[in-house]
């Protein structure tokens, strides 16, 4: 069935201009405090947006590894939109952090802007409101009938383990038993196993239980940063003088102007051939 109720999205958000475009495309968006994620499009479908100044010092401090574990126990389908050039950390950093999010199963989308940004958010929305789904509903996933695939089901809901990692540990090791043995000094000289996954790992197999109603409550969502400027600037641009944009039109008239005599260019945003003037 599709959804049909309100868009919720975080009281911080309220300044991007992204609940409004919402609103403009005739979504029913509420506004309020979500303990995780920045839009809730759906009962299984949440939005994490992270602009440039965000995404860096949430890498460093580990924070987005934490928001997308949270995100990922309470929605199905978690998405990280990556708005804009991070900025204030090294590109291999943040390159690996978002790989590594990919490899947990996390789903990573690119936008330009804020603008850019509230198309994705729309799109999303949209599609988790359409009339038929893509794929046919057959009711509740059904358990993996072999049980190997119940022992990867079983590693994989552990938060930061994958099913290709759940695979490669118990291909490593044997057996789901023999994985839980080895937690969680043992594990980490796997490929891809670090003391923090070690440690989830030894908590989920060894730990005692705890009731729902005994258990600790979520920490609370940090505050945001700075909000990023609406388009790509190079802050000390080449050569010296104004602002370099990186907007699809800047780029586009740059890519003219530079190319050698007698070059045709196609431009991306009216499709016209223009050929570069003659060398004089």
């Amino acid at each position: 069935m599709p959804e049909t109720g309100p868009v919720l999205v975080d009281l911080r958000e309220r300044g991007s201009g992204i609940p409004d475009a919402l609103a403009d495309a005739g979504l029913d968006v509420r506004l309020t405090h979500l303990p995780v994620g920045d839009y809730v499009l759906g009962p299984g479908l949440a939005v994490e947006r992270k602009g440039p100044h965000d995404l860096g010092a949430s890498i460093r401090d580990g924070r987005v590894f934490d928001q997308a574990v949270r995100l990922q126990s309470a929605f199905p389908q978690a998405v990280l939109l990556v708005e804009g050039e991070p900025r204030g950390i090294a590109e291999d950093a943040w390159r690996g952090a978002v790989c590594r999010l990919v490899e947990d199963g996390f789903t990573v989308l690119h936008s330009l802007d804020a603008e850019d940004s509230a198309a994705w958010v729309v799109r999303l929305a949209k599609r988790a409101r359409r009339a038929a789904p893509t794929t046919p509903s057959l009711g509740p996933r059904r358990a993996p009938r072999h049980p190997s695939a119940q022992a990867e089901a079983m590693l994989s809901v552990v938060p930061g383990i994958s099913t290709t990692m759940a695979r490669s540990l118990l291909a490593a090791y044997g057996s789901l038993a023999a994985v839980a043995a080895a937690a969680p000094d043992g594990l980490r000289g796997h490929p891809g196993i670090g003391p923090v996954r070690a440690n989830r790992l030894a908590e989920a197999l060894h730990g005692g239980y705890v009731v729902p109603g005994d258990r600790d409550p979520e920490p609370p969502r940090p505050a945001r940063g700075e909000r990023p400027p609406r388009r790509w600037v190079l802050v000390e641009p080449e050569p010296a003088g104004e602002a370099q944009s990186f907007d699809r039109r800047a780029v586009a008239l740059r890519a003219l102007r530079s190319a050698p005599a007698g070059t045709q260019l196609v431009d991306g945003l009216t499709g016209e051939v223009s050929a570069t003037a003659a060398a004089g």
